[in-house]
């Protein structure tokens, strides 16, 4: 190959990484607006990427101490689908393991510290501009939870994994002023947002990844939560007072609503324990379990564990629940060598802080089935990857 080729070679193969690149901020940027958008950009990145590898005839994407896990919950994922009720709503739902490749897509291209702080800036700021544009909605229509975009809980699920993203950038004292600044203006509104949902879920979420920063990294962080939360429980509107308190006590409907759903779970999960129903709606599975008096709709059971109980059974709950086990000590491990750099320690601790959160928030919704709350979780594991990977090319050249 000529010098001219060689050039030509390079730069339409550079092309063909910038143009995943700016499709993957169109995927996880996008999904705070439109899942739609987030969808066709997921698309274009993975066909862009397809064409690279045929290009290059070579396999673009490196290997991680998560990949076996990945392959068992894509295989007990298929298993599942073949021995499902109804095999072909299984399989169509099976698509989410197509989500799984922004880990990869996110730590391969998210090449360089200058594209990670872009990708996060533009995450934050544009949650933040929607944040405001659904709170001028909220004030002028005046409606119970907020919500615009997307679902009120997605919308909370949402404001929640972005702020424990950007929290431990706030906290960093190696931050950037001019990033610290941005980080702070983008949270008031998103924050306010959050709560404005009325979702309890992720405010639990949310609480629970802020008390994993304050363990982790700045122990100031707990006793000025604690503060907060008592002077929310104190000073709070009367709605958002009521809600919060709405979290103990089991007379409150929503509650009822939630016991009834799992314990018509467990039911379901008695007839099929090994390898579950299969992957799919559970609406027409539930009403031949349902007890008198329960009028959930039973579409899902509003908890992870006890969706992948009943949807891929004890054998995919096992392997689900050590994937996650796995990811958690792997992202542990990254943060502890990264925790003094800016950006790679504030990137590791926020996607801790998210792990703990959407854990927490999934005990009481599927939010694993959510594809806009997934394919966030997946961009912080990807961003874990990224940010050892750039750390370890600074090393190497210093």
């Amino acid at each position: 190959m000529s010098e001219s080729e060689s050039l030509r070679t390079n730069l339409f193969f550079s092309r063909l990484g910038g143009l995943v690149f700016v499709f993957l901020i169109l995927t996880i940027v996008g999904l705070t607006f439109s899942i739609a958008v987030s969808s066709i950009g997921l698309t274009v990145a993975i066909l862009a990427w397809l064409a690279a590898a045929l290009y290059e005839r070579r396999w673009l994407i490196e290997k991680t101490p998560l990949d076996y896990f990945f392959l068992a919950y894509i295989a007990v994922e298929l298993l599942s689908t073949t021995l499902a009720i109804y095999k072909r709503e299984s399989f169509v739902n099976s698509k989410r393991l197509i989500l799984i490749s922004v880990v990869y897509l996110v730590a391969r291209y998210v090449a360089t510290e200058k594209k990670a702080v872009l990708f996060v800036g533009a995450l934050v700021g544009v949650t933040a501009l929607l944040s405001v544009i659904e709170l001028l909605d909220y004030f002028e229509l005046h409606p119970e939870r907020l919500f615009l975009f997307q679902h009120y809980m997605t919308t909370g699920g949402i404001k929640m994994i972005v702020l424990l993203l950007l929290l431990p950038f706030l906290l960093h004292q190696g931050t950037p002023t001019r990033f610290r600044t941005f980080g702070l203006v983008a949270a008031a509104p998103t924050l306010l947002a959050l709560i404005l949902t009325f979702t309890r879920s992720s405010w639990l979420g949310f609480i629970g990844g802020c008390v994993t920063i304050g363990i982790l990294k700045n122990k100031y962080v707990i006793p000025v939560l604690l503060l907060v939360v008592i002077l929310f429980l104190l000073l709070a509107p009367l709605p958002l007072r009521e809600r919060a308190y709405s979290v103990a006590d089991p007379n409150h409907p929503n509650n009822i609503g939630r016991v009834h759903l799992w314990t018509t779970g467990f039911k379901i999960f008695e007839d099929h324990p090994i390898f579950g129903v299969g992957d799919s709606d559970l609406h027409r599975i539930y009403d031949r379990y349902r007890s008198p008096g329960d009028i959930e709709p039973g579409g899902h059971l509003h908890d992870n564990i006890l969706m992948w109980l009943v949807t891929l059974g004890i054998v995919g709950c096992v392997i689900l629940v050590s994937m996650f086990v796995r990811i958690f000590s792997f992202e542990l491990s990254i943060f502890r060598d990264l925790e003094d750099r800016w950006l790679g320690g504030s990137l590791t601790l926020g996607a801790l802080a998210v792990f703990v959160g959407f854990h927490i928030n999934g005990l009481f919704e599927w939010n694993f089935g959510d594809q806009e709350i997934i394919l966030l979780f997946w961009f912080t594991v990807g961003m874990t990857l990224a940010a050892r990977r750039f750390s370890q090319i600074q090393e190497a050249r210093a």
